[in-house]
């Protein structure tokens, strides 16, 4: 990755993250428009996107628990962007650095638990979202 490419991402990201924080309300307004999960009401089971919104709203007023319990996927992935903006700033100031597995069985095990997870929490209604 090129210097100016580090030095745009290094930049980009600290805006990004304040706006969608000073946006906070206004995106959780827009939340109150989305539609229902069809598969949810057509099935009375989670689909591995229910809890999405609910999750991400969590996160933007900072309860991090009751977005892991909405759907632990928006957390995992915002987890994961820290790590790259961090490897990536560290790489900006000459240190190569690597905070996320590299390794592809990792990530085939974090996958298969997330799928374990999706299945199971239609049969424990405490790992179901939080309504």
């Amino acid at each position: 990755m090129t210097k100016r490419l580090r030095i745009i991402i290094a930049a980009a990201g600290p805006l990004a993250a304040a706006a969608v924080f000073a946006l906070r309300g206004y995106i959780g307004g827009l939340a109150g428009h989305l539609p229902e999960c069809y598969f949810h009401k057509a099935t009375l089971l989670w689909c591995p996107g229910c809890g999405n919104t609910r999750s991400v709203l969590a996160l933007l007023h900072g309860h991090l628990w009751l977005a892991i319990r909405n759907n632990p996927t928006m957390p995992f992935l915002g987890l994961l962007l820290v790590l790259l903006y961090a490897e990536n700033a560290a790489a900006l100031g000459g240190r190569e650095i690597r905070l996320l597995p590299r390794k592809q069985l990792f990530w085939w095990i974090v996958i298969a638990a997330f799928v374990v997870f999706y299945v199971v929490r239609n049969f424990v209604g405490a790992l179901a979202p939080v309504s």
